[in-house]
């Protein structure tokens, strides 16, 4: 099984390399790549909230991920019953590309079968790269089943993803079913007015990658007083691709006249705001950031704050720190909201 993640992540790897002018694919996944072309050029045309750019940033974290000593490092640390093998219903989110191929790879390594139901989002990437994954091990085409009605299908486990609201909705239906359900989180950094600017530049990266719509995208920063926010927006441009999505730029535009017309201070360059707020999560097109006196005071703060937080981006300051530039590129031990599915699964 971790063979064939291995050789996925070398065909992702193949993908990211030819579209960074490269221009190459090796023999073995030549049949795949025309077709694989085609689904990533209708993606950008039915979703632009998925921009090539983006895309490649998925591309190269999980082709970086699958490799066979990461996963054989990684899932080594469990030992499995031999137990009867469940049926694992997966709703994925849709807010980023292939959001939910993390469920998918504790599912199968885990020795159970997986009911997906993926959401109109993102709904071209995970059937293809299954088609991979059942190429080279073709034992797996009775183990992966996508659905689109869940009402019609059997199953013993359930990994839900969602907003708050849709997490109220999964807590009752399911509630006869073991579930892990995840709900709304965000990221936040703390800033101790030393960074460097390649750190900046980073931070950045942190903030807008997938247009700020993934629980690990910072979405409010923490500053001592007297910080200047310029700091931060003139290292934006590494960014600057999002302007060609329109949906982001309607958040932008409706953000800025609301704050505008409100009277509202917030400080900006020509695709993101920053407004000061207590709040932890931010809208698309805007961050929040918030002054602090004290950090010890502020690390207590944030303790008591921690089922807002995925990743908190820092310096030699939190305990559970992330560097800045990392966000995007979670290790395969980095379980979201801190539940860790293997353990999950294997109850």
């Amino acid at each position: 099984m971790i063979k064939t993640f291995d050789k996925l992540g070398y065909f992702l790897r193949e993908v990211k390399k030819f579209y960074a002018h490269d221009k190459y694919i090796s023999k073995n996944y030549q049949k795949f790549f025309p077709c694989f072309q085609k689904i990533i050029n209708k993606i950008a045309i039915v979703n632009h909230w998925f921009r090539i750019e983006d895309l490649l940033i998925t591309f190269h974290q999980w082709g970086e991920t699958l490799k066979k000593e990461k996963l054989e490092c990684w899932i080594n640390q469990y030992s499995f019953a031999i137990n009867k093998s469940k049926k694992i219903l997966v709703i994925m989110p849709g807010n980023i590309p292939m959001v939910g191929f993390h469920d998918l790879l504790c599912v199968l390594l885990s020795g159970h079968k997986i009911i997906i139901k993926l959401s109109e989002e993102d709904n071209l990437l995970l059937p293809f790269l299954c088609k991979i994954i059942t190429h080279e091990k073709p034992i797996l085409k009775n183990k992966i089943k996508f659905t689109n009605n869940i009402f019609h299908e059997k199953f013993d486990y359930v990994i839900a993803t969602g907003n708050n609201n849709t997490a109220r909705y999964f807590e009752y239906y399911f509630r006869k079913y073991p579930i892990l359900l995840r709900k709304r989180r965000t990221s936040i950094a703390v800033l101790q007015g030393t960074e460097t600017e390649e750190e900046l530049i980073s931070l950045n990266q942190d903030m807008l990658t997938y247009s700020g719509r993934g629980c690990r995208n910072v979405g409010k920063i923490f500053i001592p007083h007297n910080y200047d926010i310029h700091l931060i927006l003139k290292r934006s441009f590494i960014s600057e691709y999002i302007t060609e999505n329109y949906k982001y730029t309607d958040n932008y535009r409706y953000y800025l006249s609301i704050y505008t017309m409100n009277k509202v201070f917030f400080q900006k360059n020509h695709f993101i705001l920053f407004k000061e707020e207590k709040n932890y999560h931010s809208p698309i097109s805007v961050v929040y950031y918030e002054f602090y006196d004290n950090l010890d005071q502020l690390k207590k703060i944030i303790s008591e704050n921690n089922l807002h937080i995925q990743c908190i981006v820092s310096k030699n300051i939190m305990k559970k720190e992330i560097s800045f530039g990392k966000t995007q590129y979670p290790e395969l031990r980095d379980y979201a909201d801190e539940i860790d599915t293997i353990q999950f699964l294997n109850r």
